[in-house]
C-alpha cells in the first residue's frame, strides 16, 4: 500500500487528490472570508474611529481600549486567510494602540490604510 499524497509548501503534489484537496481548500476559505468580511469591516471602521480622534488629539482610553483589542483579533483572524500585510499591519495597530500618542496618528493612519489595502488582495492560505 503507498502512502498517502501530500503537499507541503512549495512541493508540487504527488497526485491529482492532492490538487483537489488544495483547490477545495482554498474554495473553503474564500467563503468563510466572504461569511466574515462584514466583520472585517466593522472592526476596520473601529479603528478608523480611533485613528481620527488620534488626528484630532483626541484620546478616548474606551475608544483606544476597543481599538487595541480589535486590532489584536484582526491581526490574528485575517492572517489565517492569507493576508499576511495586513495582519503584520493589524499587529502594529495593536501595539501602537497599547500607548495612544496623538502625534503617532500619521503613522496608525499608514498601518491602516496598508491593512485595508491588502485585503483587497485574493484570498490564499496561509502557509504552515
Amino acid at each position: 500500500m503507498s502512502a498517502p499524497a501530500t503537499a507541503s509548501p512549495g512541493t508540487r503534489p504527488t497526485d491529482d487528490s492532492a490538487y483537489l484537496d488544495a483547490a477545495w481548500s482554498r474554495d473553503v476559505l474564500r467563503i468563510v472570508w466572504e461569511r466574515r468580511r462584514d466583520l472585517v469591516q466593522a472592526r476596520i471602521e473601529t479603528l478608523k474611529r480611533a485613528v481620527v480622534a488620534l488626528e484630532e488629539g483626541r484620546v478616548d482610553p474606551k475608544l483606544m481600549r476597543e481599538a487595541e483589542r480589535v486590532a489584536h483579533m484582526l491581526a490574528g483572524s485575517v492572517g489565517m486567510f492569507g493576508f499576511v500585510a495586513a495582519s503584520k499591519a493589524a499587529h502594529e495597530l495593536e501595539v501602537e494602540l497599547t500607548h495612544p500618542a496623538p502625534g503617532r496618528a500619521p503613522a496608525l493612519s499608514a498601518l491602516l490604510e496598508s491593512l485595508r489595502s491588502d485585503l483587497q488582495s485574493p484570498v490564499t492560505p496561509a502557509p504552515d
